[in-house]
C-alpha cells in the first residue's frame, strides 16, 4: 500500500466501533473518501413509526446489538475525521440482495437461501410473525450500486449519511407469494408470536425483534437529489427471479442450511405443543433436499433440532471439544 492513493476506500467489513476505528486509521492513509457501509437498522422505529424515516430521523432502538453497534460506528467515524483532510460518506442500506439472498426477514445464511425453496417444494412449513404484515424497502444490489458508485467523488457526498434503498416496500407476505408463484408451490406457513420466536431463536432475537418485527420504510429523496440516475429499476418478482435463477445455475450454491433447517422445524413444533396443534400435520422430519446430504449434515440437523434435551447437549460439547483438538493438531 506504501505510496498508493485511491479515490474511495469502501468498508463492507466493519460492524463494531472498534473495528471501524481500527480501519480509519490505517485506510485514512490511502484515500481521499472512505465510505462506511451502514444500516437503515440506526434508526429508532418505534419513535417514529409509522413515518418515512429519512437521515435525520431518530436514532438508535436498543434491542438489536447489529443496530447499536452499526450506529455506534458512525459515531465514531465522524469523530475520526473531524480535522482531517479526508472526507467520509455513510451508507444506509435497507434489505439489499443478489444472487445469494432471498429478502425473507429471518432468512438462513447467506448462499444457502435455497433451503427457503426447498422447504416450500417439501411441503415443510415456514415461519411467519405477526402475520407476514412487516414492510421494509428491498433493493437488488444492481440498483444499489449505481446510488453507491455515483457518491464517489461526489462533492455533495463528502460528511454525509445517505439511505441507498429502492422506492419498493413490500411485505415478508410479499416475498413467499412471489417466490410460491416462480418455483410453482405454494408456501405453507405456521404463524407464531414475535416473543416466542425470538426466545426460542436467541441468535436470532434482536433481529426479529428489533428489526424484521417493525416496518422499516425509509426515504430515498437524498440519494437521489445527489445521484440522478439513482432508481429502482428492478422490482421484486424480477429480483427474486434472479436470485432463483443463479441458485439453479450454481449447484444450489452451498447447499442447504441445515441448521436454520433444524431450529425451524424444533420451533414449529415447540409452537404446536404450547398451542395445541398437531405438528404431525407437518412435515418436521430430516428431509434430503437435494440428494446429497452427508453423515454430517445429518448430524447438524439431530444436533440443532433436539438442542434443548440434556443429552444432546454434552454430545454437542464434547463434538465441539474434539473439534478444536483436531483444529490445534493441525496447526502444529
Amino acid at each position: 500500500m506504501k505510496g498508493r492513493k485511491f479515490d474511495a476506500i469502501m468498508d463492507y467489513l466493519c460492524y463494531t466501533d472498534k473495528q471501524t476505528e481500527q480501519s480509519v486509521k490505517f485506510y485514512k492513509n490511502f484515500t481521499k473518501q472512505y465510505f462506511y457501509i451502514s444500516s437503515c437498522a440506526v434508526y429508532n422505529t418505534q419513535v417514529a413509526e409509522g413515518s418515512l424515516l429519512n437521515e435525520e430521523s431518530p436514532k438508535v432502538l436498543p434491542v438489536w446489538k447489529y443496530s447499536v453497534d452499526k450506529w455506534a460506528s458512525e459515531q465514531k467515524l465522524e469523530a475520526l475525521f473531524k480535522d482531517t483532510d479526508v472526507k467520509y460518506t455513510i451508507i444506509r442500506p435497507c434489505v439489499t440482495y443478489g444472487d445469494t439472498r432471498i429478502p425473507y426477514g429471518i432468512s438462513p445464511q447467506y448462499g444457502y437461501h435455497w433451503t427457503l425453496c426447498a422447504r416450500i417444494l417439501a411441503d415443510k412449513p415456514i415461519i411467519r410473525w405477526n402475520g407476514g404484515i412487516n414492510k421494509c424497502n428491498m433493493t437488488r444490489v444492481e440498483d444499489f450500486a449505481v446510488g453507491v458508485v455515483g457518491l464517489i467523488g461526489n462533492d455533495l457526498a463528502y460528511n454525509q449519511a445517505f439511505n441507498v434503498c429502492g422506492d419498493e416496500t413490500p411485505t415478508f407476505n410479499d416475498v413467499l407469494d412471489t417466490l410460491s408463484e416462480i418455483i410453482g408451490h405454494k408456501a405453507i406457513t405456521v404463524d407464531l408470536t414475535s416473543d416466542f420466536y425470538a426466545k426460542e431463536f436467541p441468535s436470532r432475537s434482536g433481529e426479529i425483534l428489533g428489526g424484521r418485527s417493525i416496518d422499516s420504510i425509509n426515504s430515498n429523496s437524498k440519494i437521489k437529489s445527489v445521484v440522478p440516475k439513482f432508481k429502482q429499476t428492478i422490482f421484486l418478482k424480477e429480483g427474486i427471479e434472479k436470485t432463483i435463477n443463479a441458485y439453479k445455475t450454481h449447484n444450489y450454491q452451498h447447499g442447504i442450511d441445515w441448521k436454520y433447517d433444524a431450529d425451524t422445524d424444533r420451533i414449529i413444533k415447540k409452537w404446536c405443543e404450547k398451542q395445541g396443534l398437531n405438528a404431525n400435520q407437518y412435515n418436521l422430519q430430516f428431509v434430503d433436499y437435494l440428494g446429497n446430504a452427508t453423515f454430517e449434515d445429518k448430524m447438524t440437523y439431530w444436533l440443532a433440532k433436539y438442542s434443548n434435551n440434556i443429552l444432546v447437549r454434552v454430545i454437542s460439547l464434547g463434538l465441539q471439544s474434539v473439534s478444536k483438538i483436531l483444529q490445534k493438531t493441525r496447526c502444529k
